[in-house]
């Protein structure tokens, strides 16, 4: 249990107070009727059970999700509670409220209850038949379900399919003019709207041949499909953006996810996750490659103008560090402020930002704590940069990056990606924990040697990035530094060689460069890799070389030292999409004061408008604009007073000052109904007439 300190639960209550004096001062506009409720709409959530419920209006499903989120993670939960919509817990009649109900309160709280997606996202759920007369699922998604997120989208899926087969209905089994209308929709989709994800032919065809639910959508798009038109089960030629959001976006954009909680709750039919995850569905590809490879599909929908700023697991990236700092979370990755300010300012807090992994993107915080980059400056000097105040100074003087720095990722964004652990580079929390207890950090580099030996680990402080080198240049080096290297006020001079230059600035070794010489102050942990003595000569280490040692296995065999990669895996990361603030605007413009309807023409000019003539009847719900003897017709709302029951379009009865409510009519059967969508018809109601 949380315990707050008094100043925090007095401002808390400060915040109550306030909150309940605006609701308060908002009803009391509110009852005067010129609104068209005379409630409050937003009510009071304690918590993610209570936004959830409100949102999708199903009493008692907010005590069930306290209980089902104290045994078990959120997804599952999400999962389960269809468990309690099977038994008809909370009043459900048959089996389409049942999978309505499940879906749509698994994705909210999927979203934690704060977007439209569950209410908007998905249009309806229904089912349709397969060929041997069995039925399927089918879950129609609309427009909305883009704010859902990729991971949600994909859940609700997940949710159809747990919920159809506790009711024994079937799975989707798709013919193949459906299959070949996927793949021809999402394409022509993704040239509409440019999806994050596009998944490949084979990879539309594998998740539509083998996903147990049907993924359909209503026409979003004035487009349609040139080709596989007019199909029994498909109810319109109209692009399906909804559809197109779940299938790539959703489950193949989020294979990895969706297959951790498949495993989590023992699932059926999903085994084609693997094939999917692995890239069986692209011809040539090895399922069973061994090791940590290269990802590249960060960089796949790269746009001209974003920079990169490291490619997948090269030399230079941005060097893997596990933990969290106050200001990170899930999706988002810490870096030093220099990093920050010397890639340019493209990064800033707050930024989207591409990643290749664990997951596809993240938000940017800034870590103090962390490395910063590594560069060399105009002159040849090498050096680290990890504060701000530097990296502002050396600005204009940097000549080229060498090393971007470290990226804090929890672990838990690999857990929830479901992506393996990768070798992270040493760190200090690392060493200390490969120390007896109570040691301390050392202070210089001598006691850091001396903390070495039998049993411990040099400090990463003092480790340089042996195993980005070859052994060659290893040799190399040792034969330069004995041959011609001294020390000199205690620091390692050696000349200037363009090769032995690039070996230091691969080992991101800090060194100054002046009158055709390297100098290198901080060296005596360099000079012991090399397998020198103090003397800088060549122990008899060199004498019995192993054939077959990695770079930084020879350099423990020369030093006699214990040392941890410095490098660990590098990560690949790319400018994300920058915040979008341009205000959203029709075209052309409408007018909201004075609404004309189709009298102003395709520009909605008032001046076209107030040239027309034409005369009609006044009719109770028409808005008149006398203008040179004439009137317009325009469309508005129909409202029936409470209190006399006339017919206006006002929200208060002008005759007696009542409160009105709408209208509907259904345009198919011309039916007066109480709800924005016909029952009997299954068509959006109308509550408009010119």
């Amino acid at each position: 249990m949380l315990k707050l300190s008094p100043e925090m639960e007095k401002y808390g209550n400060t915040l109550m107070d306030g909150l309940s004096r605006a609701i308060a001062r908002a009803q009391e506009a509110r009852s005067r009727g010129l609104d068209p409720a005379t409630d409050v709409e937003i009510p009071i959530a304690s918590d993610l059970a209570d936004r959830v419920e409100v949102l999708v209006g199903i009493k008692g499903v907010a005590a069930r999700i306290r209980e089902l989120e104290a045994q078990m993670s959120r997804e599952e939960a999400a999962l389960r509670i269809g468990d309690d919509f099977v038994a008809k817990m909370f009043g459900e009649k048959n089996s389409d409220e049942i999978l309505d109900h499940a879906i749509r309160t698994a994705m909210a709280l999927l979203t934690e209850g704060v977007v439209s997606a569950p209410t908007e996202g998905i249009a309806k759920v229904g089912t349709g038949k397969n060929d041997d007369g069995s039925l399927y699922l089918k879950i129609y998604y609309a427009g909305p379900i883009r704010s859902a997120g990729g991971t949600a989208q994909a859940l609700s899926v997940l949710v159809g399919d747990y919920v159809r087969a506790r009711l024994g209905i079937g799975r989707y089994r798709p013919r193949q003019d459906e299959v070949e209308r996927y793949i021809e929709e999402i394409r022509q989709y993704n040239s509409i709207m440019n999806l994050q994800y596009l998944p490949s032919e084979a990879e539309i065809r594998l998740i539509v041949e083998n996903c147990p639910v049907c993924i359909d959508g209503e026409a979003t798009e004035k487009e349609e499909v040139s080709g596989h038109r007019n199909l029994e089960r498909v109810e319109t030629n109209a692009v399906r953006g909804g559809m197109a959001l779940v299938l790539a976006e959703g489950i193949a954009g989020k294979a990895r996810k969706l297959k951790s909680k498949v495993e989590k709750m023992n699932m059926n039919d999903w085994d084609w996750l693997d094939k999917l995850i692995a890239g069986a569905a692209k011809p040539g590809a090895e399922e069973d490659a061994p090791g940590i490879k290269p990802l590249d599909k960060y960089l796949r929908d790269l746009i001209g103008g974003r920079p990169v700023f490291s490619y997948p697991m090269r030399k230079g990236g941005f060097r893997l560090r596990y933990g969290r700092s106050r200001n990170t979370g899930f999706a988002t990755a810490g870096f030093n402020p220099a990093t920050l300010h010397l890639l340019g300012g493209f990064l800033a807090v707050g930024t989207q930002m591409k990643l290749e992994r664990p997951g596809k993107a993240c938000g940017v915080v800034s870590v103090d704590s962390i490395e910063g980059p590594t560069v060399r400056l105009i002159g040849g000097e090498v050096i680290r940069v990890d504060d701000e105040k530097t990296a502002l100074a050396l600005t204009k003087k940097v000549e080229r990056i060498l090393d971007v720095g470290e990226i804090l990722i929890a672990y838990g964004d690999f857990l929830e990606n479901n992506h393996p652990l990768v070798p992270a580079g040493y760190c200090e929390e690392w060493w200390l924990l490969d120390q007896a207890p109570g040691t301390k950090p050392p202070q210089d580099e001598t006691e850091a040697l001396a903390l070495a030996g039998p049993g411990g680990y040099l400090y990463p402080a003092y480790t340089w990035y042996w195993d980005d080198i070859s052994n060659d240049q290893i040799r190399h080096l040792a034969d330069t530094v004995s041959g011609t290297g001294k020390i000199e006020a205690d620091a390692l001079v050696i000349p200037l060689d363009p090769n032995i230059k690039e070996s230091l600035e691969t080992l991101l070794l800090p060194h100054e460069v002046s009158g055709g010489t390297i100098r290198i102050r901080t060296y005596r942990a360099f000079v012991a890799g090399l397998g020198l003595d103090e003397h800088l000569k060549k122990r008899d280490t060199w004498n019995t070389v192993p054939a077959d040692a990695t770079p930084l296995a020879l350099v423990m065999h020369l030093s006699g030292l214990n040392l941890r990669s410095r490098s660990g895996i590098r990560i690949g990361g790319r400018m994300g999409r920058p915040g979008k603030s341009k205000p959203r605007k029709m075209s052309p413009p409408p007018h909201a004061l004075f609404p004309l309807g189709e009298s102003g023409g395709a520009r909605r000019s008032f001046q076209e408008a107030s040239i027309h003539t034409e005369e009609s009847d006044a009719h109770a719900t028409e808005i008149d604009f006398q203008k040179e003897g004439g009137i317009i017709e325009i469309e508005v709302g129909r409202r029936r007073c409470t209190g006399c029951g006339g017919i206006t379009y006002l929200n208060r009865c002008p005759k007696c000052g009542a409160h009105t409510m709408p209208v509907y009519t259904c345009p198919k059967c011309g039916h007066e109904v109480a709800t924005e969508r016909c029952p009997n018809c299954d068509v959006p109601a109308t509550c408009s007439q010119r």
